[in-house]
């Protein structure tokens, strides 16, 4: 037989042989070689471990000093947080206000004769737009049903007149889109109540220039803005001189009479009338409508009656002519205007095109009007200074109490943290209580955290030069064992905020000459921030550089390699006790081989 030849690229490519010749437990025998090969890798996991539980409580630690810098810090740096201002009205159903902080405290006296009010006008009765169903839903009805576009002409903020279409066969909400189309450069907001049956019209801000005004639009506008939507037309006018030669010149030349319908009434413009002899016509037409004419302007004016509106609608063709064309009628009224709010302020006169006023660094929102005088006292916010700085102390000891707890925390060094392994033999709650007593002391002495915390102490212990120090103001330091917490004489502050605000804002912010206890604590935050996070890295960071991040990293790579080499290690072994098996079964062969023929020749 020939000799037993084996290499290791054969024994690479062999299954495993687990113990069919020899009998051994080859399984678990690899396990126990590998348990006692694998424990540094055992120890570079809990190494990994130990720098990552340092990582997280530096991260949190972090957050809340950028917590308390960003949102606490900051504030106290700025004197408009000292500078707040609280003001009471004697009658808040006449004036509310609230204080800027160059307000100045004391009494002022005010009383409103007037409200500032956008414009607003309405249809002055139901206008038929509408039809309830038995479902409660509205059909609606057309308004225009002239066979043409009808053209009304609204005042544009920039005082030019906007157009508007009125589309022959457009109903209510047509005329509410087409008017809402032009809101942004008229300042002129539609709606129709269907319940009401009335169009609203409403300016989008209050003020004396605030007006709802259709000037421009001719006679067939007017009588749609009349008849269909119910708009009073207070007057009608000439746009331009009427060039017919006076009160004397013939508006009607057509050969015949002309009949105009106003108001329901029917008034005669006899062929050859003239100008005059319009005017005296619509005068004695009873109609509510009074007609002159101004030779210096050469044009007519029509003015209605108050309560009344002109309109001409049921007037043919011919006489809307005249009205339109011969006497250049178009509506010179405006429908409704604003006004500007009117009050007395200690005494002195002023008018607002808004309710919202800021006189003296004193935000005043008007609300009522009275015949009486409201006064409004400005104070300090002592309540408002009070809880800002309190904020502060109660996070500034948040936060010191944990530093300080983490750096004198115990180490256990007898509970290292648990392999998987470990984890895998253990019930959850020991694994928990194991962790607990494992992490514990994970910063202790930390160098970094060590220099935050000292600096921290050391600058809310220091003195502003030539102003004074927290503890004049009533918050000082607890005993030495309890780690630098700060504690407030809450009677103390309030009298200190309340008296002498000025020295409560300069210990914070501090003078021309000294810097503030806030700004000296936020340069050494952020001095501790970015220490910490040159140490332990952040969570919005796309690579971490940080040392710890570098550590955790190194014993990855680490950790890649030595498993790469008990993988290696395990195949040896396996390969090694594969030889073996096959060893001990080509033996086992040859032994069974020899004793065959030891017993043939035996016989």
């Amino acid at each position: 037989m020939d000799p037993i030849s084996m290499n290791s690229y054969n024994v690479s490519n062999l299954l495993r042989i687990s113990g069919l010749a020899t009998g051994l437990d080859t399984d678990s025998m690899v396990q126990q070689l590998m348990k006692a090969a694998s424990i540094p890798l055992d120890k570079l996991e809990q190494q990994k471990q130990w720098y990552q539980w340092q990582q997280e409580d530096l991260r949190d630690i972090n957050a809340q000093l950028m917590s308390l810098r960003n949102d606490i810090v900051f504030k106290l740096k700025l004197q408009g947080t000292f500078m707040a201002k609280t003001v009471t009205s004697s009658n808040p159903s006449v004036a509310t206000a609230t204080a800027g902080v160059n307000a100045i405290n004391g009494t002022y006296t005010i009383s409103v004769t007037q409200l500032a009010q956008a414009a607003t006008t309405a249809s002055t009765d139901k206008i038929g737009a509408a039809t309830k169903n038995s479902d409660g839903t509205y059909t609606y009805n057309t308004l225009n049903n002239t066979g043409n576009d009808i053209y009304l002409y609204l005042k544009g903020l920039d005082g030019t007149n906007k157009q508007i279409v009125i589309k022959n066969g457009a109903t209510i909400n047509d005329v509410v889109a087409a008017i809402n189309a032009q809101t942004n450069a008229t300042g002129v907001i539609a709606t129709y109540d269907p319940g009401l049956d009335r169009l609203f019209l409403v300016s989008n801000f209050t003020g004396a220039n605030s007006k709802i005004d259709f000037s421009g639009t001719n006679v067939d506008g007017a009588n749609f803005l009349a008849n269909k939507l119910k708009i009073n037309i207070a007057q009608l006018s000439s746009s331009a001189a009427l060039g017919l030669g006076g009160n004397s010149g013939i508006v009607n030349n057509t050969g015949s009479d002309i009949s105009l319908q106003l108001n329901g009434k029917t008034i005669i413009v006899a062929k050859g009338a003239t100008v005059q002899n319009f005017v005296d016509a619509i005068n004695a037409a009873g109609a509510n409508v009074t007609a002159s004419y101004d030779s210096t302007s050469d044009k007519v004016i029509l003015t209605a009656s108050a309560g009344y509106s002109i309109d001409f609608t049921g007037t043919g063709p011919d006489g809307m002519n005249l009205l339109n064309n011969t006497l250049k009628l178009t509506i010179s009224s405006i429908s409704a205007q604003g006004q500007d709010a009117k009050f007395t302020f200690n005494g002195v006169q002023m008018t607002s095109s808004t309710n919202n006023v800021t006189v003296a660094g004193i935000n005043i929102t008007l609300t009522g009007t009275s015949n009486s005088t409201t006064t409004l006292t400005v104070l300090t916010d002592v309540d408002k200074i009070y809880n800002t700085i309190k904020s502060f102390v109660d996070s500034y000891n948040d936060i010191i109490t944990k530093i300080n707890a983490k750096l004198t925390e115990k180490r256990y060094y007898d509970y290292p943290p648990l392999t998987s392994e470990q984890k895998q033999a253990m019930k959850d709650s020991d694994i928990t209580l194991w962790e607990q007593k494992a992490r514990s002391g994970d910063l202790a002495n930390d160098e970094t955290l060590m220099q935050l915390y000292y600096s921290m102490r050391k600058v809310v212990s220091s003195t502003v030069s030539g102003v004074g120090s927290l503890s004049s103001i009533g918050i000082t330091t607890g005993q030495w064992y309890e780690g630098g917490k700060l504690y407030i004489d809450e009677t103390k502050l309030r009298d200190a905020i309340a008296t002498n605000p000025q020295l409560v804002m300069n210990i914070f912010t501090g003078t021309s000459t000294s810097q503030g206890i806030a700004q000296q604590l936020y340069d050494t935050l952020n001095s501790g921030i970015d220490a910490i996070t040159q140490k332990a890295g952040s969570t919005t960071q796309l690579y971490d550089t940080s040392f710890i991040g570098n550590r955790i990293r190194e014993i990855d790579d680490r950790i890649a390699q030595m498993q790469d080499y008990l993988n290696n290690l395990e195949q040896r072994y396996y390969a090694q006790f594969t030889q073996l098996e096959m060893y001990v079964s080509q033996m086992n062969s040859q032994s069974a081989w020899l004793s065959q023929q030891i017993g043939v020749m035996t016989k």
